[in-house]
């Protein structure tokens, strides 16, 4: 007897890309003619808020400066206790394995585009990228215009990810204990920009995890005071 099989489901996925309009969320403080742009990302699985609360603490420092923290463009939710977190994510790519589902350059065009909304777009900017927020900041350079300064906190350094030249300074800082992106790993890959990066500099904290603390956050203050004298 002969048995007939159905040949098995193919499990290649294809790929088409689609136009669509997705919502973007934000937090936006000290609106003002001229004044110099503040611009933060948050890490995966976060929020504008969260990294406002992590960064930028004693509002009164900052008051010459507008301040905008939008939410990644996904969101991902959490599930808690109580229900469901709302958080988000800038984008969704394995580099190690050399995988993209959606690519950064998604998400920088849809800040792009938020700034012009917004009639940011020809303001000088400082971006503060955390965790994956810093990944990002390399991505936004070819769509966001008058940026003075790259800050990232607890962030790895991709070489291939930033121009051969790199037309504005990227400070990073990071904690001496972070489980995440180990330091030794964020020192190497920051080191492997030095050439493209000369006036960078790499800041550690002791006891210092993936997150930020009272120092980090003087620090932070600091570079962004001295980048708008």
């Amino acid at each position: 007897m002969t048995i007939h099989s159905k040949p098995p489901l193919s499990t290649q996925f294809e790929k088409a890309d689609v136009e669509i309009q997705l919502p973007m969320t934000y937090l936006h403080f000290n609106p003002g003619k001229d004044k110099p742009l503040l611009l933060l990302f948050h890490g995966y699985e976060d929020t504008a808020a969260g990294v406002l609360r992590r960064t930028l603490t004693g509002a009164e420092h900052y008051s010459k400066f507008e301040i905008l923290a939008p939410n990644g463009l996904f969101p991902l939710p959490v599930r808690i206790e109580q229900g469901w977190k709302q958080s988000f994510a800038w984008y969704f790519s394995d580099f190690a394995r050399k995988h993209v589902l959606i690519p950064p350059t998604v998400a920088a065009l849809a800040v792009a585009r938020l700034l012009q909304q917004l009639g940011l777009e020809k303001r000088e900017k400082l971006l503060i990228g955390f965790s994956q927020g810093g990944f990002f900041l390399p991505f936004l350079l070819p769509h966001v215009k008058n940026i003075k300064k790259l800050i990232a906190v607890g962030a790895g350094y991709r070489e291939e990810d930033y121009p051969a030249h790199l037309p504005i300074p990227l400070d990073a800082l990071h904690g001496e204990t972070d489980q995440i992106i180990p330091l030794e790993k964020a020192k190497e890959g920051f080191q492997k920009l030095k050439i493209k990066n000369p006036q960078g500099q790499f800041y550690s904290f002791a006891g210092l995890g993936h997150s930020m603390n009272a120092e980090s956050r003087a620090y932070l203050k600091k570079i962004i005071l001295g980048a708008f004298p």
